[in-house]
């Protein structure tokens, strides 16, 4: 046995104590022991193997670590491409996103340019025509000043004089000698019309911006014949109330005959998106966009799986984004009116407080299909039916 396991694992070396060969391997103390070592001595009791046996057990272990390892550092080679990956689309989108913030706002800075240049001419056309004017009358003045100068002269001196021959002659002065050649302007009309220029100037500039902003509040209506038949939709199709009772409708494919929604009349499949419902202190609705494709039958599952972007409101306070899993959002201040934004190549659904443009939340999807907007003012609660209405924010110009 001895030259076996020599054989097996090459020159072995001798116990110390009882100058055996070490031909033993003690799996307590993993060290290889002799014989006595096993039967009589330190290692007695201990479990002890063939040290071939050990030798082939250890070279498994380390072999099946050695896999491990190869498997873990496969793992994050992966996981650095992948981060690395990542990184440069960050980069890339970051440097996209900049460019595109700094030709937006080039577009905005050079209306604002345009306008201000045009109006500072205009101002200092009516400058200088006003100015042009009010020289003409100062100069005309000056004139009627110097002749009336010239009249009063002789009339002082006639009146210095002690004789009536003096005064005679400057009385038969002829009468046209004392008519003013130079005609007399009422100044008072000639000023500088600022009324012109007065008004809500960042108003009507803000006017015309809103001609060249890409992205503004839509108008978009509801699809009444999508809608659940417990809701009412307004003659203008921008509003939605939850009934007690369903309205007499048609039943149809494309109806929610449970889930207690309504889609918009408005798809798109290309382009960004952005339009704004007017939610006021309901305690519940669900918001969001849908495919086409969706079934309108039975309920419904918000998931992105499913070809659903949905944000919702519960018991006036719970705000939840309807990934997988669901995320609950933590929201400052209770919004009023919900802004939500569709950039579909971008791959982006974003919700945000209107009032103060605070993002909510965003999904980041691929889209595949048409997009719907999708609206639910949810069941009934306690109050009027007013207080349930969701409607469709309308800017007015």
């Amino acid at each position: 046995m001895e030259e076996k396991g020599e054989a097996a694992c090459g020159e072995i070396a001798r116990c110390p104590e009882h100058g055996k060969k070490l031909v033993y391997f003690c799996r307590v103390e993993k060290q290889q022991v002799c014989s006595k070592c096993a039967i009589i001595g330190s290692h007695r009791g201990h479990t002890v193997v063939v040290v071939e046996e050990a030798f082939r057990e250890l070279k498994e272990s380390l072999s099946a670590k050695l896999v491990e390892l190869q498997a873990e550092s496969s793992e994050q080679i992966s996981r650095l491409e992948e981060i690395e990956r990542n990184t440069t689309a960050a980069q890339e989108e970051a440097e996209i996103l900049q460019r595109q913030v700094q030709e937006d706002f080039a577009v905005l800075r050079s209306l604002l340019d345009s306008e201000e240049r045009a109006l500072t001419e205009l101002i200092a056309a009516e400058k200088k025509q006003t100015l042009e004017e009010l020289i003409r009358l100062k100069t005309g003045c000056l004139q009627r000043v110097n002749h009336l100068k010239l009249l009063m002269d002789p009339l002082d001196a006639a009146l210095q004089t002690t004789n009536l021959s003096g005064v005679l002659k400057v009385l038969n002065i002829s009468s046209e000698g004392f008519r003013n050649p130079y005609e007399m302007v009422n100044d008072s009309i000639v000023r500088f019309k600022a009324e012109k220029f007065c008004g809500p100037l960042q108003y009507k500039v803000w006017k015309k911006m809103f001609q060249i902003i890409k992205t503004v509040p839509e108008a978009y209506t509801f699809d009444h014949s999508t809608a659940h038949p417990h809701l009412e939709i307004s003659a203008n199709r921008r509003s939605v109330i939850p009934l007690r009772e369903p309205l007499p409708v048609v039943y149809m494919d494309g109806r929610f005959n449970a889930a207690l929604c309504v889609l918009g009349a408005e798809a798109f499949s290309t382009g960004k998106h952005y339009w704004e419902v007017t939610v006021n202190k309901k305690a519940k609705w669900d918001l969001g966009v849908a495919y086409n494709s969706i079934s309108r039958h039975g309920n419904i599952v918000y998931s992105p799986s499913k070809g659903i972007w949905c944000l919702t409101l519960r018991d006036g306070c719970h705000y939840e984004a309807c990934e997988e899993p669901e995320i609950q959002l933590k929201v400052q201040r209770k919004p009023c009116r919900i802004g939500i934004y569709v950039d579909y190549e971008g791959g982006i659904v974003s919700f945000f407080d209107a009032e103060t443009m605070e993002m909510l939340h965003v999904f980041r999807a691929h889209f595949t299909d048409p997009l719907l907007p999708l609206y639910s003012p949810c069941k009934v609660e306690d109050g009027t039916l007013s207080d349930q209405r969701l409607s469709i924010f309308k800017l007015n110009m």
